[in-house]
């Protein structure tokens, strides 16, 4: 009842804030979305998606708006051309609640069927806008909200392997790699098709790795039948003027760009420093996949370093971390469950005051991460070993 309850009052907040947002002259309610939808525009009208400066080098301010997905996120969005703004951004933010509501099912009967459906499913729809990075995902129509769900259904294909659940872990590698970063979680895939103990694990980890290999090939190519190599090739461009994108700025919670900022120091170093940052949140990835044996805190430290890959961090980017929370909650028991929640709780308070000052976002993220190791059964929290050969 008390989750309801503030679950409740933090809805109607997020609805009154959108709102107020969407009176307002120079509205911004819903403004990534529509970078999406303009996109999307400009693709059904015959034209590029991506600015002529972008193209022609102009190297951009991180923090300033302008489209720089992959070709097929535009295409795909050209089919909505017609279709108001305000229409669209209610549907996805429908859309990714129900989608992290389908995730916290499945979870729930792979980690913890014991407990109740109902209770369960209006816990965690009421309490997804208590994390506060959700909730503005859902008021700015970013395209992470989408992404409880696709790493929910990563995370399924490590906790319940099989071969439904791989090709759907595949599926949703290869569409989040289209927002770059997660592509990291590729190499988790990978390593655990090597180092997962049980025989199934290993099976379902190398299904969802060729499986989101299949379908991002598909997806290229069908892009590239529709509209031609062309804007391929101006993508790239945009990538590499991107190199050289301002990303020193308070809005940025990148941990180069943070260290920069608080050293005084200016672009170059950051873009300098997160070659260090970026090689670290690789070998994070791979130490996870090979030495952590539980699955779910294994990818709590993939997904987590998934968030740093890049030089630049979101505020809204830590919600790929509520599947794990909910699958930390799902499978905790006895005195574990109230270390688990105090985690949790704490996690998405620090990520509400992370509003004032970002870099307090990696401690919420932490949290979870702590989370999902403090929910793991005793016998799996040991890292994992590999066999030791019996003589004699």
């Amino acid at each position: 009842m008390a989750a309801v309850v503030a679950g409740s009052i933090a809805w109607i907040g997020v609805i009154a804030i959108g709102l107020q947002l969407a009176d307002r002259s120079a509205s911004s309610l819903g403004f990534d979305l529509e970078l999406l939808i303009d996109a999307g525009r400009d693709v059904a009208a015959g034209r590029s998606p991506y600015a002529e400066g972008l193209v022609a080098g102009d190297a951009p301010l991180a923090t300033s708006l302008f489209y720089s997905y992959p070709p097929p996120v535009a295409q795909a969005f050209s089919v909505l051309a017609a279709v108001p703004s305000r229409a669209t951004l209610v549907l996805w933010s429908v859309g990714a609640v129900v989608g992290l509501l389908v995730v916290t099912e499945l979870l729930r009967r792979a980690l913890g069927p014991h407990r109740s459906r109902r209770e369960v499913m209006v816990v965690v729809a009421a309490c997804a806008p208590l994390t506060l990075p959700f909730a503005v995902g859902v008021l700015f129509g970013n395209l992470d909200i989408w992404f409880p769900f696709l790493y929910g259904a990563m995370l399924l294909a490590a906790v319940a392997p099989g071969r439904v659940t791989a090709v759907g872990g595949g599926v949703a590698l290869a569409l989040a790699a289209m927002k770059l970063h997660p592509a990291s979680l590729g190499l988790w895939f990978l390593a655990r098709t090597f180092r997962e103990q049980r025989p199934e694990g290993r099976a379902s980890a190398r299904l969802v790795v060729v499986t989101a290999v299949v379908v991002g090939a598909l997806i290229i190519g069908a892009s590239i039948v529709v509209a031609g190599p062309a804007v391929w090739s101006e993508y790239l461009d945009v990538v590499r003027a991107g190199f050289a994108a301002t990303i020193v700025d308070p809005r940025n919670a990148g941990i180069a760009a943070s260290l920069a900022a608080l050293a005084g120091a200016d672009d170059a170093f950051a873009r300098s420093l997160h070659v260090i940052v970026g090689v670290a949140a690789v070998l994070v990835t791979a130490w996870a996949a090979w030495r952590r044996s539980d699955p779910v805190e294994s990818f709590a430290w993939a997904t987590a370093a998934s968030l740093a890959t890049l030089p630049v961090t979101w505020y809204h980017y830590p919600s790929a971390l509520l599947p794990i929370a909910v699958a930390a909650m799902l499978r905790a028991l006895g005195p574990d469950m109230r270390r688990v929640s105090i985690l949790v709780t704490a996690g998405a308070v620090i990520a509400a005051v992370a509003l004032v000052w970002l870099p307090l976002l990696w401690v919420a993220i932490g949290l979870i991460v702590a989370a999902a190791r403090a929910s793991a059964p005793p016998s799996v929290r040991a890292p994992a070993r590999a066999p030791v050969p019996v003589v004699g």
